[in-house]
């Protein structure tokens, strides 16, 4: 079921639920406001410390047990704690987190506890041989405990593939053929410290048995690795990232192989859908973050004015091309940033207002029906006015012809630049968008009628009053 945020006095995201000691808690990453640019690298996620939360039950008081552990406390840290999780073995409670080293190199640390809601005290160093983000503990019922771990792009996995790092592997981000980057698990020592065994990938296979292909977004592997176990079988979540989804596949062992089941919860507002999955007297809940409480990413709102642009030019044209660069100054056919164009364009499609395809280069947006109610009702136009591609009959999602020919086709502009398709005038549109004919109303892709977006709330990336600096 979907539910309000449980906390909104600080920004929070990636949670990790853990029934321990009789209460559930939640133990999330901390955001909080800042100047960092926007990028691939994930250096606008500037998260400095972690809060604990926990409550009695699901829906009733959430208590705020303060900061557990902070960056300035750990000695290999230079900086970026992301999401942690938390596992209780032996007597005692542990944190697992990502963070950066002195080398800008993600590894994995460990902290402990003698209480759930910490403070932790956490380890000099990072676990040896750890690497990349997004830990997830698993004690198995023999006692054996494991970490999930992996994450591509801002992550770093794709580093990795030689089992050491390789910074210049970075900017590939991930293959656009063969198999898709794998998550990776091992085995914890007694002390929960250490890894006992060698780091292994997890394998995700289709239903053939053939391994998830890297240009399958919708299916494949990004991070949020989650691992929990249900009637003798095993269950790995885990996020596509750029596509929204939370996913699953089950196997018969903790270390894999697992076979791709399908999709746990469709895309929310907001970015990845980071989860965890936990029993809790007797039912099972899922957490999520999403971004309903501020329509933001990582606390930043894209200016009206400019959301204006992207919304007019979508409406107008019903597709739009964005270049896969967040540096690139100005968009090709908007006058905006191309960063503001691509999370207005995310924000839309993890709501069902667009379809977005890929390609190496750029992202490829159409505008869904749903999407054309939503944006009419934001621009505050009148029914009668319907996009020039849903006047006609719905074109399909796949790009038009000539646009993965690279920069001299772009340069055409096929979806009708300031100068119209092909360089001609626009014809019978009035403003820039065309009107709709009287007795069109039945025709795919022109809906009538009122329109009122929902969101899911869940424990949001996002803000209610602003947290203590």
């Amino acid at each position: 079921m979907a539910s309000e945020p449980l906390v909104k006095h600080v920004f929070t995201a990636d949670p990790s639920a853990h029934a321990f000691a009789g209460k559930l808690y939640v133990y999330p990453s901390h955001d909080r406001k800042t100047d960092i640019k926007d990028n691939d690298n994930g250096d606008q996620y500037d998260m400095n410390d972690y809060h604990v939360f926990s409550m009695e039950t699901v829906g009733g008081p959430v208590t705020d047990h303060g900061v557990a552990l902070k960056a300035e406390d750990i000695p290999w840290v230079d900086k970026q704690l992301w999401a942690p999780d938390a596992a209780f073995k032996n007597g005692k409670y542990y944190l697992y987190f990502p963070a950066r080293n002195k080398e800008g190199v993600f590894q994995i640390g460990v902290a402990e506890s003698d209480v759930p809601e910490g403070p932790f005290k956490p380890e000099p160093e990072p676990i040896a041989g750890s690497y990349s983000i997004d830990p997830a503990s698993f004690v198995d019922e023999d006692g054996q405990a494991y970490l999930y771990f992996g994450g591509i792009w801002g992550g770093q996995l794709q580093c990795w593939t030689t089992g050491k790092f390789d910074g210049s592997a970075y900017s590939n981000m991930e293959a656009t053929d063969g198999p898709a980057l794998l998550p990776r698990v091992a085995k914890l020592s007694e002390d929960m410290r250490s890894f006992t065994s060698g780091i292994q990938e997890v394998a995700i296979n289709d239903a053939d048995g053939k391994l998830l292909p890297a240009a399958d977004h919708e299916r494949r592997f990004f991070e949020a690795a989650w691992m929990h176990k249900y009637n003798g079988k095993y269950y790995f979540s885990y996020s596509t990232g750029d596509t929204h989804f939370l996913a699953y596949a089950t196997g018969d062992s903790p270390m894999g192989p697992f076979t791709y089941q399908g999709k746990i919860l469709d895309p929310v507002q907001g970015w990845t859908t980071h989860h965890s999955i936990v029993e809790f007297k007797g039912k099972w809940y899922l957490f999520y973050h999403d971004t309903s409480l501020s329509d933001k990413n990582h606390l930043r709102l894209i200016p009206k004015a400019d959301r204006k642009k992207i919304h007019e030019y979508l409406f107008r044209e019903g597709v739009l091309v964005a270049k896969k660069d967040y540096n690139l100054p100005k968009h090709n056919d908007i006058d905006t940033k191309n960063l503001y164009v691509v999370k207005a364009c995310q924000s839309l499609t993890s709501r069902g207002y667009v379809k977005t395809q890929f390609s190496w280069q750029y992202y490829y947006y159409t505008l869904t029906p749903e999407g054309l109610d939503y944006l009419r009702e934001w621009l505050h136009l009148p029914a009668e006015i319907v996009p020039a591609t849903h006047i006609k009959q719905q074109r399909s999602h796949a790009p038009p012809r000539g646009m993965m020919g690279g920069e001299g086709e772009r340069e055409r502009k096929p979806f009708g630049g300031r100068g119209g398709r092909g360089g001609g005038e626009r014809g019978d549109r009035e403003g820039g968008y065309r009107r709709r004919e009287p007795g069109a109303e039945g025709k795919e892709g022109a809906p009538s009628g009122e329109f009122a977006p929902q969101f899911r709330g869940g424990f949001g990336r996002g803000r209610g009053a602003a947290p203590p600096s």
